[in-house]
This record gives structure tokens, sequence and C-alpha cells, in this order.
């Protein structure tokens, strides 16, 4: 240990001590500090105590000195001189509290410094630098991670707030985040909730990307919104929203011409479509393969300069850095973080993701609550699970075509059910139905076109 170093860790270990006597003390004052585990203690006998500690209060039997010596004597050196010191050295368990932010500190830091010293060593690694940062950016990412602390209260005294809620629901100053789609919108108990996270699935072709984009737009008209697009670049992207916002021909965009009557007009349009564009708060980032501490500081720094009402996230499988043997683990870390995002930043957070192919082996290709894959975690941390369906991808003769039916199949406070939206595939945009919808019977399964 450096001369430096030495002052930091006495406090540690002082606090630690002073931790376990005010345990030893009042076994009650282990409920003021319920992110301290054993392992956050540097010295590994304080690691024994204290599990010991929590073993035998959450059996419903006395810790005390005594009882921690008979269960730690063969492990622990001078055990019974070593826990009377502690006890009869700490004058009460008041300040627990504040002796227990401290070991956590330092047990950060440990980790801190265990984690640069393993940053240094991996410039030797053969593995690509790109894996490495992804790597070590999603485990600085889980250090980053705070719990809020609270106590739980009873519900009486929680109502006084809850009528300042209700109060601000009546008079608008709290919202749900309206998609812009009228029938949706009533679906959803009138939005998106801020601090929720939304999952949108679907085969390719069905419109998530379109229907993603739509959504960003529709909310950057009154507020902020953020699309992340890691598969398409900006070009392509604003080619999506130009084509929407002037209702162009998407091909059009990509071979523009004057020439014709035709394409005068296009030009007008997309003239108008730019004006438009320069009144919507829409921020756009086409970097691809980000990590969730890079897609943390992208939504902070748009809140942080412009206000920001919603995220959108295409898509789940482009996300990276997470740290798991399993697929399913990593999914929910992503998952997780990006809900733990919505609470911390007060928006609502839309995250685009492909369904699997097992939809196209059932004569009903409406998706279902399995075909998401690895479903667990996402169907555990979304608010809402909203599936695309288009039935003139597998039928051509269906009486629906040019519609979308948009699948709530999980809405956390509302019944789920389906709308339908009218889907422009040549312009990538959606638009409310005119007249009442119900969705076509199921016929048989042909493949056919369409955008994403």
């Amino acid at each position: 240990m450096k001369l430096n170093d030495m002052p930091r860790a006495a406090d540690s270990i002082h606090a630690e001590q002073s931790v376990l006597g005010a345990l030893l003390l009042d076994n009650d004052a282990l409920d003021r500090i319920p992110d301290l585990e054993a392992a956050h203690f540097y010295r590994q006998d304080h690691q024994l105590i204290f599990a010991e500690i929590c073993r035998q209060v959450s059996r419903g039997t006395r810790a005390d000195v005594i009882t921690i010596y008979e269960a730690l004597h063969q492990q622990i050196p001078d055990c019974m001189p070593y826990l009377n010191a502690i006890a009869q050295n700490t004058p009460s368990a008041a300040t627990i509290g504040r002796y227990a932010e401290t070991v956590l500190d330092r047990a950060l830091k440990r980790a801190m410094g265990a984690l640069a010293s393993e940053m240094a060593e991996q410039q030797h690694s053969a593995a690509p630098a790109e894996e490495v940062i992804d790597r070590m950016a999603a485990r600085i990412e889980a250090l980053a991670q705070k719990r809020t602390k609270q106590e739980p209260q009873r519900m009486v005294d929680m109502l006084g707030s809850y009528v300042d809620v209700i109060n601000q629901r009546m008079d608008g100053t709290i919202r749900p985040i309206e998609t812009g789609f009228a029938d949706l919108d009533r679906r959803l108990d009138g939005g998106l909730e801020r601090g929720t996270l939304t999952i949108v699935a679907g085969r390719p072709g069905t419109g998530k990307t379109a229907f993603g984009l739509c959504v960003g737009r529709n909310v950057a008209e009154w507020g902020s919104s953020l699309f992340l697009s890691m598969e398409m670049s900006r070009d392509q992207v604003n080619d999506r929203n130009i084509a929407a916002l002037g209702k162009l021909p998407l091909a059009w965009l990509r071979r523009p011409s004057d020439k014709t009557a035709e394409g005068k007009e296009n030009f007008t349009r997309m003239s108008h479509a730019f004006q438009r564009a320069g009144e919507l708060n829409l921020f756009i980032d086409d970097q691809t393969s980000l990590n969730m501490m890079e897609i943390r500081a992208k939504a902070r720094a748009v809140k942080r300069k412009s206000g920001l009402d919603m995220l959108v996230i295409d898509q789940l499988s482009f996300i990276t850095g997470g740290d798991g043997d399993k697929s399913w683990e990593v999914i929910g870390q992503y998952t997780r973080a990006l809900l733990a995002l919505a609470k911390e930043l007060n928006l609502a957070i839309v995250l685009l993701c492909q369904l699997s192919r097992k939809v196209e082996e059932r004569n009903n290709k409406r998706p279902i609550m399995s075909d998401l894959a690895l479903s667990g975690s996402i169907e555990q941390d979304a608010a809402n699970i909203i599936f695309l369906y288009r039935d003139e991808l597998y039928n051509p003769d269906s009486r629906d075509k040019g519609i979308c039916e948009v699948i709530t199949a999980k809405q956390r406070q509302g019944e789920p059910g389906v709308v339908g939206l009218a889907y422009i595939g040549a312009q990538t945009r959606f638009e409310s139905l005119a007249a009442p919808w119900s969705p076509a019977a199921i016929a048989a399964p042909t493949r056919s076109k369409g955008f994403d």
C-alpha cells in the first residue's frame, strides 16, 4: 500500500468497524442501510461478520457478540476480543447511514482501481479494440448505476402529493406523450407515459423504422425527440423524413429531377418539407453500435440543451457492450438500463425490435408475445409492447391493403387491443384512418415487398 493510500484505507476500516458495531448494538439498524452488501467491505473478516449478522437477522434471531462469536470463532482469530472491541467503541447506531455511505464509497473506488488495472492490461489483449472498449464501457456503466434511497410510506401519507398529480393532470401540466395518432392514443389511455419503456416490434418490411420516425416527428411538433439510427445513415433517415413530410415518393428523392411537371411539383413539395422540418425539434444521430453509456450520454446532452420528451432507438439488435455469457442476460441489462434512463430523464423511450422467424411458421402471421426473441426481460421491463402487422405482406389479395395493424399486446395501464393506421409505403409514412376499421380474416400466406 502506498503512503498516500493509508488514510483512505484507515477511513474505510474505521467506517466498516462502526457499521458492524452499530449492528451489534441495534439489529434494526440494518433496515437503514439496504444498499450495503458483504462484498463492499474491505477486510475479509468484516465481510464474514456482516454476512453472518444479516443471516441471523433474516432468520428472526438476535445477532450479538455471543451469537456471532459462536458462528465465526473458527474462521476469525481472536474473534471474541475483536467483536467486543468494535461493539464497545461504537457509541450508538444513530450514524450508521453515514458510515455505510463511506463503506460504499470506498468499495466503489476500489472497484474503479481494479477496473483501471484491468484496462491497462487490456492494451496487450488480442481482442479488437472496439470489443475491449465496449466491454470496459459496460463495466463502467455498471459502476455508475446508483439506487435511489427511500423508505416505504403509508398510502395515506402519499395522498397529499398524489392530489397535486391529479390536479396537474386536470390542468394539462402532466399529460401523456401523444403519438400523434388519435386511435392509438385512445388505446394507450392518452399516449405514452413518461418514465416508461415501450417496445415496437415487427418482422422486416412491416414499417418499424417508419413508425418510430413518425412518432418522433409527431412529438417534435410540440416537444423534443431524439432518434438514434444505428441501422441507417443520416441521409437515409432524412430521405424518409422529407418523403413523409412532403408526401414525396422516396424513389424520387433518390433520383430527383425537375425535367417533368411531376418533378417540378415534387421540388415544390420538397421545399415545403424543408420548411416543416425547420419547425420540428427533432434530433437525429446515426452512430452505429452504441453502448448504453453512449446512449445515456447522447440523451442527457439533448435533454440538457433543448429538453427531451421522447427517445426512439432503432434498434435493439445494434446495441453493444453488454456483459454476460447468455444473450438473454445481455438483453435484460439493456432493457433495465433503458427503463432507468427513462425514469431518470422523465421521458418516454421507444425501442424498435425485430421479431423472430417463428411468426412465418404459422397460418396466422399476426405476432404474439412469444415471437419476441429472448422475450422474458423485454416483457418484464416494458410498459407497452406494440406489434406491427401488415396483412398485404402475406396476402396479396387482402382487403386491408395499405393498412398496418398496430397491436398493443401489452399495456401496463390498460387493456390490449388493435388499431389500424394507413401506411403509405412509397412515402414511408403513417396516418390515421378516415373510417372505422376491423382486422381482415386470415388468408393463405404469400410474401410480398414492403418498406421498413
